[in-house]
This record gives structure tokens, sequence and C-alpha cells, in this order.
């Protein structure tokens, strides 16, 4: 019955001539089955890549493949220099000579700290869907049979057992003491994230806890040279994830009233004014100042009474890499906005060499890359191909309020003529013997004015 139905409903398929004057209905039942079945085996596909985790529901995936129009930016920062994490970069010939020192870690741990690899395997396997789910994108090969299984669950334990040693500095791993930065800088990309539930349950099992007051977190946050407290607020996903969260500690976030930002900008079409504001140099010859705010977090910036408040930021060699691989992550994963309107912020402000000398002297900025023209062209990098997220927190109320400022016409008049005449002491001195010469020929006048009309 139900396949008679399914032949009087059948789709009708047109096919147009070359000179698309032509157009014939065809009922051809091998389509509409060919069609049917390709899409019963995508949507059996998408099942078996979102599996679901020990609790019994979907895991949302929260480790991505980066896709090329990100990339695009700068591809170099999304990849992994010395040392591979999970399944993205696994095998890649130049991440090779560290497989060996991975290796190398797991015999250590079982021949001389006598870890027990059966129960990891124990363990491991009873998380092993949750790890499938965290990861987005995740080649067939690692899933479709037992033996893609068994690697990718050896590949997840032999990684681990390798990152927690990393963290815990021990000196019996001395080789990857010396290679501290660079294994740091791959342990931040995107697409080298392990699962925090992994290593969680790695550090539990691992011989590598020096005393009773060292946790997990604060092997992390050594690592990371941050407080432990940043990192401990809320359970993260993976590594990337809590240095995310230490760079917008402690939260201030707040949203801005966007019915005020309208009715302020209604005659501003396309809200301009509530994402671009002029280049540091520009704002402080209209009369803005810059101060540090009381806080590091990104998200702690504002403005008030013509002074713009903005965190100290340090910028450094990986200062690029760190950034783009967390605002990937913002992007692809529903984390929020902040780091990424940050940066767009900080975009606006620098275009040269000499902005970044600007907020440098108010201690905006630390260039630990010595040149101010690299940290111009670092935030440049930074800029492309993002915007500012209206409405998800205060930096857009804060873009409005610079603008505001700008266009008032007495605080352009008062910023130009501090501009012109308050730049050196001799000005100033100038400026007020002007005045006060001034003053003595309007008094004269008066007095010459009651002489006359009093004979």
């Amino acid at each position: 019955m139900a396949e008679a139905e399914e032949n009087q409903m059948l789709l009708p398929i047109y096919c147009r001539s070359t000179d698309h004057k032509d157009q014939l209905p065809i009922m051809d039942n091998a389509v509409v089955v060919e069609v049917k079945d390709n899409l019963k085996k995508l949507l059996m596909k998408s099942v078996a890549v979102e599996k679901l985790g020990s609790s019994g529901k979907t895991i949302k995936p929260s480790i991505y493949k980066i896709p090329n129009f990100i990339k695009d930016v700068h591809k170099e920062a999304y990849m992994p220099h010395m040392v591979s994490f999970g399944p993205y970069h696994h095998g890649e010939k130049n991440l090779a000579p560290m497989e060996q020192e991975k290796l190398k870690v797991f015999r250590h741990l079982v021949d001389v700290k006598g870890v027990d690899y059966e129960s990891i395997v124990r363990n491991v396997s009873n998380i092993l869907e949750d790890l499938y789910g965290e990861y987005d994108d995740l080649d067939e090969g690692w899933w479709k049979d037992n033996a893609g299984s068994a690697e990718f669950m050896k590949m997840m334990i032999i990684d681990g057992c390798f990152m927690l040693v990393f963290f815990s500095n021990d000196e019996g791993y001395k080789s990857l003491i010396t290679l501290k930065s660079d294994i740091k800088r791959d342990i931040l990309l995107l697409e080298n994230q392990l699962p925090f539930q992994l290593l969680k349950l790695l550090y539990e099992i691992l011989p590598i806890r020096k005393d009773q007051n060292t946790t997990l977190t604060s092997l992390i946050s050594n690592l990371l040279f941050v407080e432990k407290d940043e990192l401990a607020i809320v359970e993260k996903k993976h590594i990337l994830h809590m240095y995310r969260a230490s760079l917008l500690y402690p939260s201030t976030l707040s949203y801005p009233n966007m019915d005020e930002i309208k009715k302020n900008n209604k005659d501003d079409k396309f809200g301009l004014k509530c994402q671009l504001i002029p280049q540091a140099t520009l704002l402080r010859e209209a009369g803005i100042r810059f101060r540090k705010s009381e806080n590091k977090s990104l998200e702690n910036v504002s403005f008030e009474k013509g002074v713009l408040k903005l965190p100290l930021l340090i910028v450094d060699d990986n200062t690029e890499t760190n950034l783009l691989n967390v605002m990937a992550f913002e992007k692809l994963h529903d984390v929020g906005s902040q780091v990424t309107s940050f940066v767009v912020l900080m975009n606006n402000l620098i275009d040269i060499d000499k902005d970044v000398e600007l907020l440098s002297n108010d201690n905006i900025i630390a260039n630990a890359l010595g040149n101010n023209e690299e940290a111009a062209n670092l935030f440049s990098v930074l800029g492309k191909g993002v915007s500012l997220d209206l409405g998800s927190n205060n930096l857009t109320e804060v873009h409005q309020l610079v603008n505001i400022h700008c266009d008032d016409s007495w605080n352009r008049w008062w910023a130009n003529l501090k501009h012109t005449y308050f730049q050196n002491p001799w000005a100033i001195i100038s400026f007020f013997g002007a005045i006060f010469g001034f003053a003595i020929l309007i008094v004269q006048a008066v007095y010459q004015i009651v002489d006359f009309h009093t004979k």
C-alpha cells in the first residue's frame, strides 16, 4: 500500500534544453529513488558523526577544523610548528620527530613510574563517545571500524599523557623544558586541542602530582602565567577555552542599551559610529586621554569625561597566534565575541607606529616586539575580516560615546586650542601673556570711556 502511494506522488523533474525554450516533465522513478537514498545516507553519516555521549545526550563539538575563509588571513598562525595533539594534524611529516618524544614519555611513565596502562585504556574507553563528540568534522577513518577506534584511543592516551607531563615541568623530562615556548604555542591552537575531560581522567591516574595542593588547574595556570582563580570559575572544554577565560577575567560583562544607541545614531544608517572610531593619535588631538583600566580583563573598557580606559595588553611573538585562534573559536563556537570585539577596537585605535607609541607611553600596550611598526602591522592582521558584534558587549556603547565626543564642536575647539598653545611651557606662557595683555587693554578702554562720560 505504501509503495503504491509512493508511486502516485512522484516528483516532476524538468529537463531544460540547451536553448532554454523547451521544458519537458520527466517522471523518472530511478532518479527519485537515488536522491532519497543519497539523502538517507547523508543523514546516517551525520548521525554517525554526532554520536551520543556517555550520558546519552548529543555532545556539541568544541574543537574545530578551521575553515579556509578564516585561515586565509594568516594560515601559519593556525598550524602546529612542533607537536600535534589530537586527530587533525596527526601524522604530518614535519611533526614526526615529536611523535618519538611522545613515545619516550609514555614508555618512561610505564617502565619507570609504574603506570598501569591497562587501567588507562579501560577508563578512556568509558568516555570514548564523549571524546568523539568533542571533535567537529572528524575523518571517517577514526571511527568507522574497530581499527579506527583503536587508533583514535591510542592517540588520545599518548597525546594526553605527553601534555600532562609537559604541564608538570618534571625535571626528568629536560628535553621538554628546553622546548617549552614552542610547545606552549602549539598547545593554544584551536585545531590542536584535547578535551579537558580526557586530561582530568588521565591526571587522576598519572603519578605527576608533586604535593596535595597541586591540581590540574594550577598546572595549567602556571603554564599560561595566570592566576589559578581565573581558570577555576567555570569548567571549560579545553585549554584554549580556559585561556580565553583568563583574558576576560575578572568578568565585567555589560550589555549596551541598543534602543538608546539607535536613538543617538538615527542619522547613522549603517551604524558606523558604533563600530568605527578614529585612531589613537587623532583621538588625542580631539582631546581624548588614555588611561590604563583597573584590571586586565579585555572587557574592562570604558569612556567617561573624555578619558578612554583600556586594559594593559602585552604584545609579544605569540600574541598574533594566540588571539587569532581565540577569535576563530569565538566565531565557530557559541561562547560570545568579547575578545574579537576588543581586537576590533584596538585595530581602530592603531593604524601607524605613532599610535603604538602613544598607547605605550600611556601604559596601555607593553610592546615586547621592540618595534612599534611591527606592533601596528600585528593589529592590522588581527583586524582583517572581523567586525564588532553590535549589542554583544559594552564596546558598542564605547565606540558611540567616543564619536559623540569627537563630533561635539566645543570639544573640537578646546582640543585645537590645547594642541596649538599648550604643547610646551613657553607656548603656555605666551598664551596667558596674550590674555593678560588683552585684559589690560580692555580695562584701559573701560577707564577711558568712563572718564569721557564723567567729564
